[in-house]
């Protein structure tokens, strides 16, 4: 799905998302892991009944390739 943007550029919106790339910044390490669940968000509460992902949303990760 794509949305027009300011002088007729395109985005394109994820429909559904299953992985993200997460950071542990202490560890100075970097992977691409499955989103398991959107546990807390500032905005709406909504937003966590319906695990809708946004900007600052608090998810729970696979902690898998980290290990």
């Amino acid at each position: 799905h794509y949305v027009r943007t300011r002088g007729g550029n395109v985005k394109y919106r994820a429909l559904r998302l299953d992985t993200g790339n997460f950071a542990w910044g202490s560890e100075g390490r970097a992977k691409r892991t499955r989103i398991i669940d959107v546990v807390y968000n500032a905005s709406n509460n909504e937003l966590v009944r319906t695990k809708t992902l946004v900007k600052n949303a608090i998810v729970v990760i696979d902690a898998t390739p980290f290990r």
